[in-house]
C-alpha cells in the first residue's frame, strides 16, 4: 500500500499544479493589469482525495515571483519561479524550482538561466539538460503569466514555447467561448478555455474570470484511465483585497 501511495499521490498532486498552471510577448502598457499581486486558495478532489492547493504572484520592484502548492496529509508538491519584464513588456524568466516530498520521499527540480551565454540549464536528482535560449521561451510557470495576459489583451492564438523538465514543448490552448460559474466566492462571467494536445487523450478545460484580471477560478481534467480531477477557487485577494461575493474590490 505505501509503494501504491508514492506512485499514485505525486501523479495526483502534480495533476493539481497542472491545473493551476492549467506564450507570445505582449507590450508591458497592455498588461499590466495581469500582473498585480494576488493570493488565491483552490479546492481539488482527486479521485476523492482532498487536496489544498494555493497560488500566489509576489511583486518585489520590477521582479515577480510565482509560488504554487498543492498538499495533503500524505505530501506536497511546490513550485517557484521569478521573472522580470523588459522594456517592451517582454516575460524574461530568471529561475525556476520545483520540489516534491511524498511520505519521506524528496524531489528537486531546478531551471536557471544565463542569459550571457544564452543556455538554460535544467538539473534534477540524475538529469542535467541545456536549452539553448534561441527564442522567447518560458517555463512551467511563467507560461501561464504570459496566457492570462494574452487573454486579458483579447488574443485568441494561444501558442507558447515552453522548457519543462529540461526539453522544449509546444502548449496550445482553444478559446471555447464563455460562460457563467458558480463558485464558493459566487458565480463569475468567464472564458472557458481549452488545452489542445495530439496524440494525448487527457482532457484539460480551464475558466478564466475577466473580472479578476483573468485569473483561474475553475480547472477539470479528464485523464486517459478516465479518472477525472476538478479544482476551484475557495478564497483569495487581489492587490491585498480580498474577493468577495464575485466581485474583485481592487
Amino acid at each position: 500500500m505505501r509503494q501504491v501511495l508514492r506512485q499514485t499521490l505525486p501523479a495526483a498532486l502534480m495533476g493539481v499544479l497542472a491545473l493551476l498552471f492549467a506564450q507570445s510577448p505582449t507590450a508591458l502598457a497592455e498588461s499590466e493589469a495581469a500582473l498585480v499581486p494576488y493570493q488565491l486558495a483552490y479546492a481539488a478532489t482527486l479521485n476523492g482525495m482532498d487536496i489544498d492547493a494555493k497560488r500566489e504572484l509576489r511583486v518585489n520592484g520590477n521582479r515577480y515571483e510565482i509560488i504554487t502548492s498543492a498538499k495533503n496529509l500524505l505530501g506536497s508538491i511546490t513550485e517557484e519561479g521569478t521573472f522580470s519584464l523588459d522594456e517592451q513588456g517582454v516575460i524574461v524568466d530568471h529561475g525556476y524550482e520545483y520540489e516534491r516530498n511524498i511520505i519521506g520521499m524528496k524531489k528537486t527540480e531546478e531551471l536557471s538561466y544565463d542569459r550571457t551565454t544564452g543556455v538554460a540549464n535544467y538539473e534534477a536528482k540524475k538529469k542535467k539538460r541545456q536549452v539553448k535560449l534561441d527564442g522567447n521561451y518560458l517555463n512551467r510557470l511563467s507560461y501561464q503569466v504570459q496566457l492570462q495576459r494574452d487573454l486579458s489583451n483579447g488574443q485568441t492564438t494561444l501558442q507558447y514555447q515552453v522548457i519543462a523538465r529540461g526539453r522544449l514543448k509546444d502548449y496550445n490552448f482553444e478559446i471555447l467561448g464563455e460562460e457563467t460559474l458558480d463558485t464558493p466566492l459566487g458565480p463569475f462571467k468567464t472564458i472557458k478555455v481549452k488545452r489542445v494536445r495530439e496524440d494525448d487523450d487527457r482532457q484539460t478545460i480551464m475558466w478564466f474570470a475577466p473580472e479578476l484580471n483573468y485569473l483561474l477560478v475553475q480547472l477539470w481534467q479528464k485523464e486517459e484511465d478516465g479518472d477525472d480531477h476538478k479544482l476551484v477557487i475557495k478564497s483569495g485577494t487581489i492587490n491585498r483585497q480580498p474577493i468577495i461575493n464575485g466581485d474583485n474590490h481592487s
